[in-house]
């Protein structure tokens, strides 16, 4: 059979409007004969939006193909079948090729491949149904068709391939999804919303997902044929497609990936993470210069590029973003803070809490776990952090499991667990390396698990499909099931089971309003809960660092003795005014604060470490008019104000448009102190519907201030 597809044959020519000619001597003269039905199909397939101009369908529904014959059909001695194949070396063994007969299945199992001769619109027509087998590998199939009429056979070879998408319209796929409105947020939706900041500044950030321009389409066709992730077979099962894709997206691993992660403050060379608004123009940038990597991506524009990626090929999908996230590197599924027998930090050890961390979830059934428990929303991440299986890739791991505790379960249930979930359990070093638990905080991790609703631009916390209610007896247990089967267990196993530590002083932390250009107060309260007075020993520091939670730099250090009346409460504070750290941080950093509070007399110590980002202005963008005509200009006017008392210089703004423009880029030099600057952009709508700009401002010395506005373009 490879020996005959690989004869010489007939090439089919593709004409502008999307119909397939093939001319076939086999009934006679050499007519127009195979028409795609481009129009029909990708309606009927929700794939009329994707900008490639080809036949776009989702595998376990039909398509029709519309064959011209020169004369009637004949069944009794003329017949047609045809051939489908996948990659470059097609095999049937494999499923690579795919051999469709007429009416030799049923067309409406959409199980298997299926073809269908049914009588076209007039005579000397035929109209061929094909149903792409619910399990198919997604991606291009190219289309051979043999025609017989008595012994003879001539085969025609189509020069444009179908491309084959998942289905989550279908029951029988793996991606099905019952609600038609989750449907059209996670699969057609192409604009959205990431989440970064703090927990107490929390930011929606408009992003331009973009899954139907025609270079996202092309990149993840090209990302599906990259070296030997995934063979032929795993290309139409979800679990190995997007686990795939993980590693793909990050350039690590010398795969020719998307985007090379930097976190380090110096973006020269690249553009600043915080200046990307969407996905398109990242791939576009990729797809130019491949396999060049991009630069520089942080966690939202890796997880913003994933979930377009993922949607492209029909994959539901949204990006999250956890607050006051985790980071275990030891796989002890807890977050362990160090300090030695003297109260001095032994950060080296330390795993980390950051700001925020941003992934994406994918919504398929887990048939390789053998178990419906699992199916649903899978936890992704393409950010690179720690190795899984070799390579810089994350998940799928099933949110189910994540909640119960079940770190055993594949892949990365143990690191996704102790992003949301894990103690930040406070170790004591003591001078013969014996270790023993100062304090365990139990809620420090997974404050807000934040993702846009579904039909509106509001957030919505969706931490309970994570874990149980916090502190409640199941969240208990999970947390301790998990930590007892970490690295750490023959430590934590006695903590668990007791659940306490003795504590006569509790400690709280607390920090005022954090407006940029204005001072924070960072307060400690202590409470003594002994018939006796205690005396506290307080060091407070505030740090410049990453929203990762990397210090770059002490910003203010204070050290205070604190006398707490028996049964009572006293309080201290420290001050950060701007000059302690205006242009004294990167100009996308954020705030640590790290307590150690020591009590005389007693073993007991606390330490805290609370971190938070600065309130920005936004920028504010005001259209000419609410609506503009399809064709026509509409002006920009852009502001963007100063809050500080030093200038701003080199001052960029970068404006997008979903599906109507590319990203516009606006050089506004220095804007002087408590100024504002104004720019006025000009811009044609190209498409009809509601569209939105996104605009992003950052300079050398304030980064990642947003702006957002809706225009309604008609015909």
């Amino acid at each position: 059979m490879q020996d005959e597809l690989d004869r010489p044959r007939k090439s089919i020519n593709v004409t502008p409007g999307g119909t397939t000619l093939i001319y076939c001597g086999v009934w006679g003269k050499e007519t127009p004969a195979v028409d795609l039905q481009l129009e029909i199909n990708r309606k009927e397939h929700r794939t009329d939006e994707y900008e490639l101009d080809k036949l776009i369908v989702r595998r376990g529904q039909h398509f029709q193909i519309l064959i011209e014959l020169d004369r009637p059909y004949r069944p009794d001695s003329d017949s047609l079948e045809i051939y489908l194949m996948y990659g470059p070396k097609p095999r049937v063994s494999k499923g690579t090729l795919v051999k469709l007969c007429p009416n030799k299945s049923d067309i409406n199992n959409s199980k298997y491949w299926a073809m269908k001769l049914d009588a076209g619109p007039e005579e000397g027509f035929l109209l061929v149904h094909v149903m792409p087998g619910v399990t198919s590998m997604v991606g291009e199939f190219k289309i051979a068709v043999d025609c017989f009429t008595g012994k003879q056979l001539t085969r025609f070879q189509v020069m444009d391939p179908v491309v084959v998408l998942f289905n989550a319209w279908c029951p029988e796929d793996q991606v099905y999804i019952k609600d038609e409105k989750e449907r059209e947020e996670y699969v057609l939706n192409d604009i959205g919303r990431v989440y970064v900041g703090s927990i107490t500044n929390v930011i929606g950030r408009p992003w331009i997902f973009g899954q139907f321009d025609d270079t996202m389409l092309l990149a993840a066709l090209y990302l599906l044929e990259s070296g030997d992730w995934l063979s032929d077979q795993n290309k139409g099962d979800v679990v190995e497609v997007t686990r795939a894709f993980t590693a793909l997206v990050n350039s690590c691993d010398d795969d020719n990936g998307i985007l090379c992660g930097n976190w380090s403050g110096d973006y020269s060379g690249g553009a600043p993470p915080t200046s990307w608004t969407g996905s398109v123009d990242v791939v576009e940038t990729f797809w130019k210069n491949r396999p060049q990597q991009v630069k520089f991506g942080q966690c939202w524009v890796f997880s913003g590029v994933l979930t377009s990626l993922y949607r492209t090929l029909g994959i539901p999908a949204r990006s999250v973003t956890n607050f006051c996230s985790g980071h275990d590197h030891d796989d002890s599924n807890t977050i362990d803070i160090h300090f030695d027998h003297l109260g001095n930090s032994l950060s080296d050890y330390d795993d980390s809490t950051w700001n925020f961390h941003v992934w994406v979830e994918a919504w398929f059934t887990r048939r390789d776990l053998r178990n419906a428990k699992y199916d649903g929303w899978q936890a992704l991440d393409a950010t690179p952090q720690e190795e899984s299986s070799g390579r810089m890739q994350c998940g799928p791991a099933p949110l189910t499991a994540v909640k119960a505790g079940d770190t055993n379960t594949g892949y990365d249930v143990g690191f996704v667990f102790s992003e949301v979930n894990g103690d930040i359990v406070y170790w004591i070093v003591e001078e013969d390396g014996d270790m023993r638990i100062a304090r365990v905080d139990t809620s420090g991790v997974g404050k807000l698990v934040a993702t846009k609703a579904v039909g509106s631009s509001e957030m919505v916390d969706i931490k309970h499909l994570y874990k149980a209610e916090e502190g409640s007896a199941n969240e208990r247990e999970a947390v301790g099931a998990a930590a007892c089967q970490g690295a750490r267990g023959a430590y934590l196993e006695d903590y668990y089971k007791n659940n306490t530590l003795s504590e006569e002083m509790k400690f709280s932390v607390n920090i005022g309003e954090v407006k940029l250009g204005e001072s924070v107060v960072i307060q400690l309260e202590a409470k003594n809960t002994s018939s006796e007075p205690k005396t506290v020993k307080v060091v407070m520091t505030c740090s410049s660092c990453t929203y990762m939670g990397r210090v770059l730099g002490e910003l203010k250090r204070m050290q205070h003795t604190l006398f707490v009346p028996e049964r009572d409460t006293s309080k201290c504070a420290l001050y950060l005014s701007p000059e302690d750290y205006v242009c004294k941080m990167t100009p996308d950093g954020a705030v640590k604060v790290s307590v150690r509070a020591a009590v005389d007399g007693t073993n007991q110590i606390y330490t805290d470490s609370e971190q938070f980002d600065f309130k920005k202005p936004s920028i504010i963008l005001t259209p000419s008019s609410k609506q503009v005509q399809k064709g026509h200009s509409i002006k920009l006017k852009i502001q963007v104000q100063n809050p500080l008392k030093v200038p701003l210089k080199n001052g960029r703004i970068r404006l997008e448009m979903a599906r109507n423009l590319r990203p516009v880029n606006v050089n506004c030099g220095t804007v002087k102190p408590k100024h504002k600057m104004s720019a006025t952009v000009t811009v044609q709508a190209k498409k009809v519907g509601e569209r939105q700009f996104v605009a992003t401002f950052n300079s050398n010395e304030l980064m990642d201030i947003q702006g957002e506005c809706t225009v309604n373009v008609f015909e």
